[in-house]
Parts: C-alpha cells; sequence; structure tokens
C-alpha cells in the first residue's frame, strides 16, 4: 500500500517529461542553474507554437527534453553536458542561434558540444565519408558522444508516424554507422559503457523489425504486381452476344 501510495503521488507531481526534468534540475544543479534557463529557452524557442513539432504533433522540446533526461538517468551530471543535450538542436535548426550565441548564454564548453552535434548546412550527411567524419568527430568528446548517443535512441524509438521507406532509411542508417560508433563509444569511455550498451540493446531489435516488416512488404508488394495489369494490356471485353430464347421480344 505504501509503495502505491508514492506511485501514485510521483504520478500526480510529475505530470509532463518537462515537469519531471524541471525537478530533477532543480534537485541536482539547483533552481537558478543554467540547466534551468536551458531547459526555459529550448521550451520557448521549440514549441509547437512556434512551428516544432515533431511528427506526432507534439512541441519539438520534448525531443530535446528526452535526450537531457536518458543522460541523468545513465549518471551523467555535468552540467555542461546536460545544458547541450537541451540545445544539441537549437542552431541547425532556429533561426538566430549560433556557436557563438550559444557561448554568451552558456559558455564555450557548451557552445563546443552543441557545435560537435550540429550537422553543418551544405554538406551531404547521406555520403558515408560526411557521416563518418561527422561521428569520428563526436567521439573524441565523451559527453557530446552520450548526446548523440541519446538522440539516436529517442529518434529510433519515436518512428511510428515516418513512413514504411523513411522507417526503413533510418534503420539501414543507424545498423550502418552508428552500430558501430556505440560499440566503439563503450570501448573508449568506459565510465558511461552503460549508456551505449543500452543503446545497443535497445535499438538492434528495432532494426531487426523494421527490416523485416520492409522486407515483408517488397514481398506483397510483387506478389500484386503479379496479378495487377495496367489498363491499356486488359484484354478488350467480348462483344454482347444475344441468344434466341424463342418468345417475341
Amino acid at each position: 500500500m505504501k509503495q502505491e501510495y508514492y506511485y501514485k503521488e510521483y504520478l500526480l507531481l510529475n505530470k509532463t517529461p518537462r515537469q519531471f526534468l524541471e525537478r530533477r534540475l532543480t534537485n541536482i544543479f539547483g533552481i537558478n542553474s543554467r540547466a534551468i534557463e536551458a531547459l526555459e529557452l529550448v521550451c520557448k524557442e521549440m514549441s509547437a507554437e512556434k512551428g516544432f513539432k515533431r511528427d506526432d504533433g507534439q512541441d519539438y522540446y520534448n525531443h530535446c527534453i528526452d535526450v537531457a533526461n536518458t543522460l541523468i538517468s545513465f549518471d551523467i551530471r555535468n552540467e555542461d553536458a546536460i545544458v547541450a543535450a537541451l540545445l544539441h538542436d537549437i542552431i541547425e535548426d532556429v533561426e538566430g542561434y549560433s556557436e557563438k550565441f550559444i557561448a554568451k548564454l552558456f559558455g564555450e564548453n557548451v557552445a563546443h558540444l552543441v557545435s560537435l552535434v550540429t550537422k553543418k548546412p551544405g554538406l551531404d550527411y547521406k555520403k558515408e565519408e560526411v557521416i563518418m567524419d561527422y561521428l569520428n568527430a563526436i567521439s573524441e568528446d565523451p559527453y557530446a558522444a552520450a548526446i548523440k548517443t541519446a538522440d539516436r535512441m529517442h529518434n529510433m524509438t519515436t518512428l511510428q508516424e515516418k513512413t514504411f521507406e523513411a522507417r526503413h532509411r533510418k534503420a539501414l542508417e543507424t545498423e550502418r554507422y552508428y552500430m558501430p560508433f556505440f560499440k566503439f563509444c563503450r570501448k573508449k569511455y568506459p565510465r558511461y559503457e552503460n549508456l551505449f550498451y543500452q543503446a545497443r540493446t535497445q535499438i538492434y531489435p528495432l532494426i531487426h523489425e523494421i527490416k523485416s516488416f520492409y522486407a515483408e512488404i517488397l514481398r506483397l508488394r510483387g506478389e500484386l504486381e503479379k496479378y495487377e495489369k495496367p489498363v491499356e494490356q486488359m484484354p478488350e471485353s467480348p462483344k454482347e452476344e444475344k441468344y434466341s430464347d424463342g418468345l417475341p421480344e
């Protein structure tokens, strides 16, 4: 009964991920911390009201909150890392924000972390050499690596609103580049190995499921094509013949 009471109280106090994170940040860093300021900033700038939505229609800032919550759950309590996790998409997506501006607001270290995980304009990240350079640079910093890992974990678990093709592309990209990235970072940063290990064990079944499902879709499409013929290739309908039944018309 006592445990049930505390669980209900927990649900009452933490109605949203934002409230949950705000309580955690206050307990760890203090009510007037940079982490609280970063949370307020990202919720202001990346809300649905300003046009920033996830595919399911939710405020985009919930993704950033999830990334920060994941880091804290894996015992990453460095404030620069948590602030950067909250702001990891702001340079890439919100006009007017730059590495220099982030440095002015939250310090050079935070700005550097955000810059590392930010995809640069003008580069094609579908090219192998580009994405490899991107991930290699991130892997040089443990906090940047942790942020990118938590980011990919959340992205892979929120693909429900994507098309089958988009899910398949994301799965293939993750399998080819990110799974080796997680393995490398787990060896390089053993103090955070639980995060990188969790990423691999959580994401691998999702990749397998998406690939299997997509293969079945292709198989079914192929089966349908065997029985469907273009209209122009359909044989002409035979002319209707009149048969006499011996009765007057």
